[in-house]
């Protein structure tokens, strides 16, 4: 645990710009969540807003690389970008697996980005709990662009959607991705769809997207997904891309979705702070591991099918003490 002298230490370091404080903030952060409520309190006066930009697809379609050329076009319009990696989960170490980010070395050295790799930890929608309050010091620090990039694809990860405001979906040809779009609903949750490596072809994808599109009914706000095609390693049509981002944060701000937006990001957010509260209180002072135990054996002894009735019996027990 660290002691209050050593987070103003940081905090201190931190208004400075100082990387290494940013970074143990958020190590932080990550291992002791409770620690938040302390350090937040020192940003209460700071008033940054960032563009907030989740990117999605299947592994292998090229996001890390993607991301990269993106931060260089950005870095282009002086632009200070933190970045939230979001990797599978070592089962060995528990830490990020693809920790180093070695497809982003380009821009890793920059002084206007900050690349973060988090271990997804098993966390449903493949999302570590500290994504949101990583983004919220990258605020803190001056970020103008937070880019959020997601393990893969796939119907858990769509709590992305909570935590940004422009979602890019992005596919590569010879992957079916377009099917496995539609059996998980992603469809429905990209503000812009990307078809990368088009030096593989890749044009019967976007075609196959746009119809898609076109058959939608409706679309937020009125923003009609727009679908770029680009090759990330050679950066060609990346500033299409680019731009179409730009499009899509005027269009938020323009219509006002950008409040809703944020009201369902800070929704989603206090959701899972009162979620993990609840379970607290259930696991420390109601139901440890132990008495989870007895339970098991208990439904083992009286039958199988017995135990959901079992776990009703309890929690309704538990609500009585808790409201006592």
């Amino acid at each position: 645990m660290s002691s209050r002298h050593d987070i103003d230490s940081l905090i201190d370091r931190f208004k400075k710009h100082d990387k290494i404080a940013l970074a143990r903030l958020i190590t932080l952060i990550e291992n002791q969540p409770e620690l938040a409520p302390e350090i937040f309190k020192h940003f209460e006066n700071n008033t940054n807003e960032a563009h907030i930009i989740g990117i999605t697809g299947s592994p292998g379609v090229g996001k890390s690389t993607l991301t990269n050329a993106i931060c260089k076009k950005l870095l282009e319009e002086n632009k200070k970008i933190g970045v939230i990696s979001v990797d599978p989960t070592s089962p060995f170490s528990g830490g990020a697996f693809l920790g180093d980010r070695v497809r982003m070395t380009d821009v890793s050295l920059h002084p206007n980005v900050f690349i973060r790799s988090l271990a997804s930890r098993g966390y449903h929608g493949g999302l570590s709990r500290a994504v949101f309050d990583i983004s919220m010091l990258y605020e803190a620090y001056g970020m103008d662009i937070i880019i959020i990039e997601t393990v893969g694809v796939g119907q858990a990860e769509l709590d992305i959607y909570n935590l940004a405001y422009t979602i890019i979906v992005v596919l590569v040809p010879g992957y079916g991705d377009v099917i496995q779009m539609q059996k998980a609903g992603i469809i429905e949750i990209g503000d812009i769809y990307d078809v990368n490596k088009k030096d593989l072809g890749g044009e019967d994808i976007a075609v196959q997207i746009e119809m898609m599109l076109d058959d939608s009914t409706t679309f937020q706000g009125g923003w009609r997904p727009p679908v770029s095609m680009t090759n990330s390693i050679t950066g060609e049509g990346v500033i299409e891309l680019v731009q179409n981002i730009w499009d899509h944060e005027e269009h938020l701000r323009l219509s006002e979705l950008i409040k809703e937006k944020k009201k369902n990001r800070y929704s989603y957010k206090i959701r899972q702070l009162l979620s993990s509260k609840i379970e607290q209180i259930l696991i420390e002072k109601v139901l440890g591991k132990e008495e989870i135990s007895q339970l098991a054996m208990k439904t083992l002894e009286n039958g199988k099918f017995k135990l959901y009735d079992e776990v009703q019996k309890v929690f309704e027990d538990a609500l009585k003490k808790i409201l006592k």
